[in-house]
């Protein structure tokens, strides 16, 4: 398959790298000619692209996601657009109706969430990143962590969002408490789902599922290639463009509690 590739900054990159290993020929689409890289395809914009192409990736500044992808989707060609889709709910509305985009969420496939329990008292989420994002913490880092809890609960809610080198977001779903930290550029980097007090531990970054301090799963796994390739063979969560909706919403909602 011919894939177009917008953004060839350190996501792009990666993306890049998995499409090349998956044996797809990637098209280069970037406004920097200096991210140009031999042996494939560039263009300085998506409008000048002649080639035919099979489907694009979209990994670049979330405040110009809306308006690259729309032509794409208007052209009919399915989309994977790299998370947040927009920088607000209304924004979004724009593009949510096409069924054929997908919104970008490696951890959903994380070989620890099948470990996760019918019965939950507590909730505690550490995501606290090596590097800096796009927009803030909450989101680029938290912005995970509530689409992965919409896969279990019907009711999030956000009641506090404190800022600092550590932002803390507290709030209910299914009126279960949830703590969730956030932090850019963090010395001690970490994504962990603390589950009852710590009675069950599911890391999301080494991928090992611990009960009662006892390791009990542990399946290290590519999950950015299984995203692309579950992209491409039109597998993909159906209900991704839903999910990162209420996302959007949520997301607002803590921005206003900043404000007050």
């Amino acid at each position: 398959m011919r894939i177009l590739l917008v953004g060839v900054g350190n996501m792009g990159r990666k993306y890049l790298t998995k499409i090349t290993e998956l044996g797809h020929t990637p098209i280069l689409c970037d406004t920097d000619p200096a991210k140009r890289v031999n042996g494939f395809s560039f263009y300085c914009h998506v409008e000048e692209v002649k080639e035919q192409v099979d489907a694009a990736i979209v990994a670049i500044e979330p405040s110009q996601h809306v308006k690259v992808s729309k032509p794409l989707l208007e052209m009919g060609l399915p989309v994977l657009l790299e998370k947040p889709p927009a920088l607000n709910y209304r924004e979004f509305q724009e593009i949510e109706p096409y069924t054929h985009l997908y919104i970008s969420e490696i951890e959903t496939f994380s070989s620890c969430l099948k470990y996760f329990p019918e019965k939950v008292q507590s909730l505690s989420i550490e995501r606290l990143g090596r590097s800096k994002g796009y927009v803030s913490p909450l989101w680029d880092l938290a912005w995970h962590d509530l689409y992965l809890l919409q896969l279990f609960f019907e009711n999030i809610r956000i009641t506090q969002v404190k800022t600092g080198e550590v932002w803390e977001i507290n709030g209910e779903a299914d009126r279960i408490p949830l703590s969730l930290k956030v932090a850019w550029e963090h010395p001690a980097p970490s994504r962990k789902w603390i589950i009852n007090e710590g009675e069950l531990i599911l890391d999301l970054a080494k991928e090992e599922v611990w009960v009662k301090g006892e390791l009990l799963h542990s399946e290290p796994r590519d999950k950015l290639k299984l995203m692309i390739q579950a992209f491409l063979k039109d597998e993909l969560d159906q209900k991704s463009r839903e999910r990162a909706k209420r996302n959007l919403s949520l997301l607002e909602e803590a921005e206003s509690l900043l404000r007050t």
